[in-house]
């Protein structure tokens, strides 16, 4: 309740009873749950980590979070939801790359800014690999050129739709690597595009480390590279695109929180200073790069929005290249 003060002149309290003071005490932030909107299906990386962060936010804030899944267009439908939503501070958004870079880029008429209609904090990057079924006859990312080279139109590779950014860094690495020709084969979800690349349905793809570590580790999928300036610590032995001769093959999936835009300071504040906590426990973190997930501790407004608006930059000429539209 907003604070109420009522002030009376001497003169008007003249000759009348005296009146008692009316004050309201300010509810304090946050006086009940908060909605965190995950615009994808339940089980997926973003949902994982949105369900986390969420976790250690309501222990932060002694107040419940409440996990909403709201997929739908590229998860821009949850995004839009939230972009929209009553600036009060009590409905926030886990969003991703798709939200806020690719899946706008994709449509003729995104219906919010990616950037200008929210306060970002970005949480934590997911690189991507790009693999490959084992009976395929190549060990190295550079042999994996070759033969696409060698064989075009042979082969084909999956994603999780189209413009997604499995299906984009795909794009993304033909085209540095000399314009290779592959077929794109996009199915309904991260899930069926692993599935169709162990069972030998598609040869390739790109697709996160944390989604398909355990069939790597199992043998059932093989690592070519990863999509980052650095190896990572979870798949020491998988080079980087750098290593293999392609340093601007870079694609993850980058994860921010978010605001409505017109959230009031005193609110934004709070969010930011719990989110850095969260972000800088360290058992946290470690359970984070488990599953293969690079933590930030700095929740940074204006350094997210600056990222964001970069990557847009980036990624609309390969979006234009490739000719992908929302589906």
């Amino acid at each position: 309740m907003k604070r109420r003060t009522l002030l009376l002149g001497a003169s008007a309290l003249a000759g009348s009873a005296s009146l008692p003071a009316a004050s309201f005490a300010q509810d304090k932030y946050p006086s009940r749950p908060i909605r965190l909107v995950v615009p994808f299906p339940p089980g997926g990386p973003t949902d994982v980590l949105g369900r986390r962060y969420g976790e250690r936010l309501a222990a932060q804030l002694g107040q419940t979070v409440v996990v909403d899944n709201k997929a739908g267009a590229g998860g821009t439908v949850g995004a839009d939801i939230v972009a929209k939503a009553k600036p009060d501070g009590y409905t926030m958004l886990i969003g991703s790359s798709s939200t806020q870079v690719t899946s706008p880029l994709l449509m003729p008429q995104a219906p919010y800014d990616p950037v200008k209609d929210f306060t970002l904090f970005i949480i934590g990057f997911v690189p991507m690999v790009i693999a490959c079924n084992p009976e395929l006859p190549v060990k190295t990312l550079p042999e994996l050129v070759a033969l696409l080279k060698a064989n075009p139109d042979k082969y084909r590779y999956s994603s999780s739709g189209m413009g997604s950014i499995n299906h984009l860094g795909a794009e993304l690495f033909k085209m540095q690597a000399g314009n290779l020709v592959s077929l794109h084969v996009p199915y309904k979800g991260n899930s069926p595009a692993l599935q169709a690349a162990l069972s030998g349905e598609v040869n390739w793809l790109l697709d996160t480390v944390g989604t398909s570590l355990g069939q790597y580790r199992s043998g059932k999928l093989r690592y070519l590279a990863i999509c980052a300036e650095r190896r990572s610590s979870v798949i020491p032995d998988v080079p980087t695109t750098a290593e293999c001769g392609l340093p601007e093959v870079l694609v993850s999936t980058v994860n921010p929180v978010a605001l409505p835009a017109a959230t009031p300071a005193m609110e934004t504040n709070v969010i930011a200073d719990a989110t850095r906590k969260i972000m800088s426990d360290p058992k946290f973190q470690e359970d984070l790069r488990a599953m293969s997930i690079e933590p930030v501790a700095d929740a940074d407004a204006a350094k997210s929005a600056a990222y964001f608006t970069a990557e847009m930059q980036r990624w609309k000429p390969i979006i234009e290249a490739s000719g992908a539209k929302m589906e």
